[in-house]
């Protein structure tokens, strides 16, 4: 089979089990305490500052990055860090064309022309290594910078997944090799949704590491450095799920005024969700449920402490709304008044809610229709380490994405 084409095939999968993945992940994290909390600081850092500009101005935001990179394994292996002075400058010379790109996602809508194109350039000329080596230290400076927007890209398990021979990553193919893999990863992030995995506990940082996660995971059952074994406790899952984005603050139940009342001020956001939810299911798979349980899955996109509402709330009005409405008066709402996941919210019997501090108030809503097996109906793979492990690796192996 050509590569394109088990490329192809990969991806597919990627997409088809990308929840198991980024679980797998989880369960099996194949690098150390140290590497993930030195990325963790950066990464709050970065939150701090707000603005890249302020993250590259900010001394300690700098020499954090500059640290996790060392624990990254840059500078060990193929690639060599240069000084610090000229690692901060770097990133200054780089500044504005970051600050073109800092609101954008690499799953966004409305994307500007060339947005692969724009990204390798700015990888390609961030002079942070000495060597000609382009992307492993560029994507995952980057993706400190621009967590929305570019991935971390490594030998180990980037490479392997798209099938790049090793030397690709440092020679005249680079160009190609990156749009290749970008292209690839950023029409994963389109099919999927990777902000929605997004907790800010572990390794689920940002949507792009999320992607990484799923990659790594996927390789290293692939390649057997992880071993997947059926869970006898499970009978298998249900695939009938809906998943989706609204933008603003969910609709809470307040126990006064109905809100679908008329006149009640939560109004516009449930026509917002119902919207939402027209709109995905015209374009996902996805039944209604009439009587069997479903799952209820909601993470909540917010500044810190710009949140107005109780959260309890807001899942009591998602379940609300998300019902079929029966007898209600709602002609008001004209079509959006059909629009319904579950016959009656009795029917959830699991629910989860997070709260993510991020930039937009935004929320995401995922509805799954439970099956009578196992630990919550989730048909699973438990994974296993072989007894020797990824984790047992020589230490100079560059190791992270």
């Amino acid at each position: 089979m050509a590569r394109q084409d088990e490329v192809k095939a990969r991806v597919a999968k990627l997409i088809a089990g990308f929840e198991e993945y980024v679980q797998a992940y989880d369960d099996n994290p194949p690098f150390s305490a140290e590497q993930l909390r030195v990325h963790r600081k950066t990464v709050a850092l970065r939150q701090q500052a707000g603005s890249v500009r302020a993250a590259v101005e900010s001394s300690a935001f700098i020499e954090s990055l500059y640290l996790t990179l060392r624990k990254w394994r840059i500078g060990q292996r193929r690639s060599k860090l240069v000084p610090l002075d000229d690692f901060k400058a770097a990133l200054h010379a780089v500044l504005p064309t970051m600050e073109q790109l800092e609101w954008v996602a690499i799953n966004g809508t409305g994307l500007p022309a060339g947005l692969t194109e724009q990204v390798w350039q700015l990888v390609y000329s961030l002079g942070v290594v000495e060597n000609n080596a382009k992307i492993v230290a560029g994507t995952k400076t980057l993706h400190h910078l621009l967590p929305d927007l570019v991935p971390p890209m490594d030998r180990d398990y980037t490479r392997a997944f798209f099938g790049i021979p090793n030397p690709a990553l440092g020679d005249y193919r680079q160009p190609g090799v990156f749009r290749d893999m970008y292209d690839h990863l950023a029409e994963v992030a389109r099919q999927v949704r990777p902000e929605r995995y997004v907790t800010g506990s572990g390794w689920r940082t940002s949507r792009t590491k999320i992607l990484d996660n799923a990659v790594v995971a996927f390789w290293c059952i692939e390649s057997g450095k992880i071993e997947a074994v059926p869970d006898d406790t499970v009978g298998g899952g249900s695939a009938n799920k809906i998943s989706f984005d609204v933008p603003g603050l969910p609709p809470a139940k307040d126990g006064g005024t109905s809100i679908f009342n008329v006149r009640h001020t939560h109004l516009p956001r449930v026509r917002a969700l119902l919207e939402a939810a027209r709109d995905a299911c015209a374009t996902q798979d996805f039944t209604p449920v009439e009587s069997g349980r479903v799952g209820l899955d909601v993470v909540l996109y917010t500044p810190a402490d710009l949140n107005p509402g109780d959260n309890a709330n807001y899942v009591g009005g998602i379940a609300d709304v998300l019902e079929h409405k029966g007898s209600r008066e709602i002609d008001h709402l004209g079509d959006l008044g059909s629009v319904w996941l579950y016959r009656n919210d009795q029917q959830i019997k699991e629910i989860t809610f997070r709260e993510v501090e991020a930039m937009q108030i935004r929320y995401s809503v995922t509805v799954r229709e439970l099956s009578s097996y196992g630990p919550g109906g989730l048909g699973y793979r438990r994974l296993q380490r072989r007894r020797r492990s990824i984790i047992d690796r020589p230490a100079e192996t560059e190791a992270i994405s």
